[in-house]
C-alpha cells in the first residue's frame, strides 16, 4: 500500500471514531436559534448592558392604550424586588412595525418591553414573555339600539375587524361554518382607529376590536362612547393575556418578575390598579 493510501486510512479511521464520540451537529443546534435567527439592530456591536443592577429598566409605548397602566404595574414590580424603576418611553410614528424592531429597543433601552398580547405560539425564539399582568378581550360594538347580541345580526351585515390578529381570524373561521346564506361579510381594516370608525360612519354595523382599544378612544371622543358593547353570542368570548417581552437570555431576571407580577396578584395590588383606572380587564387567574 502506497504512504498516501496509509496516511487516508488511518485519517478515515481517526475520523470514524471521533465521529463515535462526538454529538451530531444538529443535536447541538436545535437547542438554541440559528445565528441568522436573530435579528440585527444598527450599531447593536457598540451598545453595552447596563452593569446598575439596581435599577429595573423598562419600556413603554404611548400608541399603546394601556402604556399609563403598564407602567404603574412596572412600577410596582421594580418596588416588590427593591429596585429602583427606569422608564423609557417609546417615541415612534409608525403605526405597525416589524416585530425585530423590538430587539434593537431591548438592546439600548430596557430589560422589559411592557404591553404584547401573550399569543400562543407568536413570540420568536430570541424573545422571552413573562407572566399576564392583565386578561382583557376583544369586544363587538355597535351604534344599533336593537343588536344586543351578535346573533341578533341579520345575515349579510358586514362586521369589520382589525386584520390579521386572533380575534379576526377566529371570527372568519366560525363565518365559515355558516351556510353562505346566512353569514356576515368581514372588512378587514388596517387599524384599531380604522375598526372603530367604521361603525360611527356606518360603513359597518358591527365592529370587533380590543376592548382596552376601545376604551381609549371612547375616553377622547364623546362619539365612541356612545357605542354599545354587546354579547359575542354564538361566539365564545377571546380572551388574551398581556405581559412584558425580555430578550430569551435574561432567563433569570423573567423568573424574578414573574415572582413579583405572582405576589402582586395576590396581594391585590393588580386589581386595584385596574380598578383605578376604570379599565376593562381582570387580574390573571
Amino acid at each position: 500500500m502506497s504512504i498516501i493510501g496509509k496516511v487516508a486510512g488511518s485519517l478515515l479511521t481517526a475520523v470514524l471514531a471521533l465521529a463515535a464520540v462526538v454529538p451530531p451537529i444538529t443535536a447541538v443546534q436545535a437547542q438554541e436559534p440559528e445565528f441568522y435567527d436573530v435579528p440585527f439592530a444598527p450599531g447593536q456591536w457598540n451598545i453595552g448592558r447596563t452593569f446598575d443592577e439596581s435599577h429595573l429598566r423598562y419600556c413603554v409605548d404611548q400608541r399603546d392604550p394601556d402604556w399609563e397602566l403598564a407602567a404603574d404595574i412596572a412600577d410596582n414590580i421594580a418596588s416588590g424586588l427593591l429596585l429602583t424603576p427606569e422608564r423609557y418611553t417609546v417615541e415612534r410614528d409608525m403605526i405597525r412595525e416589524d416585530i425585530t424592531v423590538i430587539y434593537g429597543i431591548l438592546l439600548e433601552h430596557c430589560d422589559v418591553y411592557m404591553g404584547f398580547k401573550l399569543i400562543p405560539e407568536g413570540i420568536p425564539e430570541w424573545l422571552t414573555a413573562t407572566r399576564a399582568y392583565y386578561e382583557s378581550e376583544y369586544v363587538f360594538i355597535t351604534s344599533d339600539p336593537d343588536l344586543n347580541t351578535l346573533a341578533d345580526l341579520a345575515p349579510g351585515k358586514p362586521i369589520a375587524a382589525t386584520q390579521a390578529t386572533s380575534a379576526h381570524l377566529q371570527l372568519f373561521t366560525y363565518i365559515q361554518t355558516l351556510t353562505p346564506e346566512n353569514r356576515w361579510p368581514i372588512y378587514p381594516m388596517g387599524t384599531s382607529d380604522l375598526t372603530i370608525e367604521s361603525v360611527i360612519n356606518g360603513t359597518v354595523d358591527v365592529s370587533l376590536v380590543w376592548a382596552p382599544s376601545f376604551w381609549a378612544m371612547a375616553k377622547a371622543d364623546p362619539a365612541i362612547a356612545e357605542l354599545r358593547v354587546i354579547d359575542p353570542s354564538p361566539l365564545a368570548p377571546i380572551r388574551l393575556g398581556v405581559g412584558g417581552l425580555l430578550l430569551a437570555n435574561q432567563t433569570f431576571l423573567r423568573t424574578t418578575i414573574d415572582e413579583a407580577l405572582a405576589a402582586l396578584t395576590a396581594d391585590g395590588t393588580l386589581a386595584g390598579i385596574i380598578e383605578e383606572y376604570d379599565f376593562p380587564a381582570t387580574p390573571p387567574q
